[in-house]
């Protein structure tokens, strides 16, 4: 069957395990976060609804380089799930390089999502290929406060009648989620008391409980599910719902009550084999809207993979890891400096490198920066980039052996085994005036605004901080102001007196502060071991970090911190998932950058 220039199995004879590498991706992301469908659905509608279906939403933003795409378009900055099609597209590149088009991927990955939360199995043509143009500008899509006949517009002109309009919108929602700000004007805290007559009472009381009120809006702007009865599962409960005034946006509930939809709504809510097959087809339609084939566009090339230096440097990886081991071995502390390493550079420009540059007497870099000061471990990365200048000149980033040496490190520290795709190039800037990092004293809130910056959710937040302090430090300096010989005497009620106590004979009082700044560990359990210990004791009041034990206290994030305090198994996968997507943010490719000779400076001042 021939959709245009798209068909089944395009990939048969150039990648013939395509489909199957993505379906294998997908179901390893969907075993540990079954929210995921919701995110790929809405990651491939927002794709297809602008210039068509050709992956131009993935493209990055990059305000170092002056550069802006849809991503920063307002509908957009929620939109997740892209490390998923990050890393189908690295094994695929593995597999058949320059083959697979990323939006082939986008559209494979939310059939095999779709049909993994219970809905319909469909076929999905391919053979589309990549946009060349990602203008925030472009973005105009359908908001939650619309009418049925406002939205219709926008679907109409995409060439999708009500009747699919509706069964889109009815399984996409079954398995969605809302943040407050998209219904919270209808209600009753946020509209003078009064409830909104189209939403069941019951139902408003619950959301207020989430989303505050309009004296005191929840932080964070919470989530709620579109569908609270079966949250994961594409079905018909959530037509049942709004049958019933349970709908939370707007639009939802007027797909019930308006005349235009009413009846098709109630017809999918009887029939769940007539939404699925309606749904089915309409998600084929979707995935071929204004499709690039043929020579049109490009197949995006520039992404990590596994084994990039599998030619170029064979045993890149493998010196990268023995001169960590031979480290380790004399300083298992090395694991905590890495992670800070591989996060402090991360998160300011991106994973370049930009952290690893001297200053000058003419310019100064991001180790003057206040957070960087007390940064270590350059001294591996030296060695690390000795050893392969000798081995294979100007071949291996500077930034591609932070995040191996960083791996590495964990693994070592009986942490998680994962591996890391390659190719980052260094980057040509380092700017202590760029340097903005979470502070320890920072509230969840606070602390997770730095974090959606850099595409990362509250879970993935979670992870990364309780996995990272299970091996951590931190000077007195960081958290003096919480103990009893700072605070007038008085101990921080959220903190054990116990720990109080003995933390107070290291750091000293307000009036004799100890010399040196000492250092104490984060996990006085088991400080050189990657495990969940951590989040045991900050749930005990055993957290020396503010930041740290207002993960167990804050309500956005304690039931996760128990979650992993049960369950290290899941702390192992997600921390290994979390830590993929971090050292793939903002990185430099192909011809960008530069393969820096020495890591401590750019190469036009080593050929000076």
């Amino acid at each position: 069957m021939v959709f245009g220039d798209l068909r089944f199995g395009f990939y048969s004879f150039s990648c013939p395990n395509a489909e199957a590498i993505v379906r294998d991706v997908v179901l390893r992301r969907f075993n540990n976060d079954k929210s995921i469908t919701a995110a790929l659905l809405r990651m491939h509608f927002h794709d297809c609804f602008v210039t068509g279906c050709d992956a131009s939403l993935l493209i990055d933003p990059n305000p170092a380089r002056n550069k802006t795409s849809e991503k920063n378009a307002g509908p957009k900055i929620t939109v997740r799930g892209f490390d998923i099609i990050d890393e189908a597209k690295s094994a695929l590149e593995q597999a058949c390089p320059s083959t697979v088009s990323c939006a082939d991927i986008i559209s494979l990955a939310t059939r095999d999502a779709v049909a993994l939360a219970g809905g319909p199995t469909f076929n999905v043509p391919t053979g589309r290929r990549d946009g060349l143009v990602s203008d925030p500008a472009l973005v105009k899509l359908p908001g939650p406060s619309l009418s049925v006949l406002e939205v219709l517009k926008f679907f109409t002109a995409k060439g999708f009648s009500l009747f699919e309009m509706v069964a889109l919108m009815a399984a996409g929602h079954s398995v969605g989620n809302a943040h407050c700000s998209n219904f919270r004007d209808r209600l009753s805290s946020f509209n003078n008391g009064t409830v909104d007559p189209t939403m069941d009472p019951n139902l408003d009381a619950k959301l207020v409980q989430v989303c505050g009120s309009s004296r005191q809006p929840a932080t964070d702007d919470p989530r709620v599910f579109l569908d609270i009865t079966t949250p994961l599962a594409i079905d018909t409960q959530f037509l049942n719902q709004i049958l019933l005034k349970r709908g939370i946006l707007h639009i939802d509930q007027q797909l019930a009550l308006d005349p235009l939809s009413s009846d098709m709504v109630s017809r999918f809510a009887r029939d769940s084999d007539t939404l699925f097959q309606t749904f089915a087809k309409a998600m084929i339609k979707l995935s071929t809207v204004n499709v690039l084939v043929g020579d049109q566009g490009e197949i995006r090339r520039n992404y990590l993979k596994l084994g990039f230096y599998s030619s170029s440097c064979p045993n890149a990886e493998a010196m990268v890891r023995d001169v960590v081991q031979r480290h380790f071995n004399q300083d298992r502390s090395i694991t905590a400096a890495l992670l800070r390493m591989h996060f402090h550079d991360c998160f300011v420009r991106g994973c370049d490198a930009s952290l690893l540059i001297d200053s000058t007497e003419n310019e100064s870099s991001e180790k003057d920066a206040g957070p960087n000061q007390t940064v270590r471990g350059f001294e591996i990365i030296d060695e690390a980039k000795t050893l392969l200048e000798e081995s294979c000149p100007s071949t291996v980033s500077c930034a591609d052996i932070i995040s191996l040496a960083t791996r590495d490190a964990v693994a070592m520290a009986g942490g998680p085994a994962y591996n890391v795709s390659t190719g980052r190039r260094d980057g040509l800037f380092s700017n202590p005036k760029e340097v903005k990092l979470p502070s320890p004293t920072m509230s969840v809130s606070e602390a997770l605004e730095f974090f959606t910056a850099k595409g990362f959710s509250l879970f993935e937040m979670v992870t990364l901080l309780g996995g990272g302090h299970s091996v951590g430090n931190a000077h007195c300096s960081n958290f003096q102001e919480r103990l009893s010989s700072f605070n007038r005497g008085s101990p921080d009620p959220t903190m054990d007196p116990d720990l109080d106590t003995r933390l107070v004979k290291v750091c000293g009082s307000s009036s004799r502060p100890a010399r040196n700044d000492p250092t104490v560990f984060l996990d006085e359990k088991t400080p050189f071991a990657f495990d969940n210990r951590f989040y045991n004791e900050i749930l005990d009041k055993r957290g020396i970090l503010h930041i740290d034990q207002q993960l167990a206290m804050d309500s956005l994030s304690r039931d996760m911190v128990s979650r992993f305090a049960d369950d290290g198994d899941s702390l192992f996968q997600n921390f290994a998932n979390a830590m993929i997507k971090l050292s793939a943010v903002n990185v430099w490719l192909g011809n960008e950058g530069e393969i820096r000779k020495n890591c401590r400076a750019f190469n036009k001042n080593n050929n000076e």
